[in-house]
């Protein structure tokens, strides 16, 4: 899901950062009131843009309705940031794959049935046992070894 990218940060890349800054010196009377400025000043000087930020730049070139000469559209980076922030959403959303129906899979409350089925594996999901230990990691290693030779009887 969507939220699941909210307040992600991604680091803009270098020619990026390199293309606005040529944009912003394209536009030479370039002040704060004209729009575009703000943001472009912005991304060069921080360096990175958050996933609602990319939401509200793609939003800006979709209800774009200019020839694309103007000083708005250069100073939001033209077609080479537009094309960039349509690809970097698709590919933040392709590789947002957490499944509601996983996330709802967990139990409610962790029981003792539920602890006492998980062996040293429970363990370690409770911070306040210490789970480094060798025996520990013994135990695992069994019961992984276990559950291998299950998985190949099963396939």
């Amino acid at each position: 899901m969507n939220s699941n990218l909210y307040n992600k940060t991604i680091e803009l890349p270098k020619e990026i950062v390199e293309y606005l800054q040529t944009c912003f010196e394209y536009i030479p009377n370039s002040d704060s009131t004209v729009e575009g400025h703000k943001r472009n000043q912005e991304l060069r000087d921080t360096g990175y843009v958050t996933y609602q930020q990319l939401g509200r730049i793609k939003s800006w070139f979709d209800n774009y309705s200019g020839d694309g000469t103007d000083a708005p559209y250069i100073l939001n980076g033209a077609d080479y940031m537009r094309n960039w922030v349509e690809t970097t959403i698709q590919d933040m959303r392709k590789q947002d794959t957490t499944n509601p129906e996983v996330e709802n899979a967990m139990p409610e409350e962790i029981d003792g049935k539920l602890v006492k089925d998980l062996g040293p594996i429970a363990d370690m999901m409770r911070p306040s046992k210490e789970h480094s230990t060798f025996t520990q990691d013994v135990r695992i290693k069994e019961d992984l070894n276990r559950i291998n030779q299950i998985m190949k009887q099963i396939i």
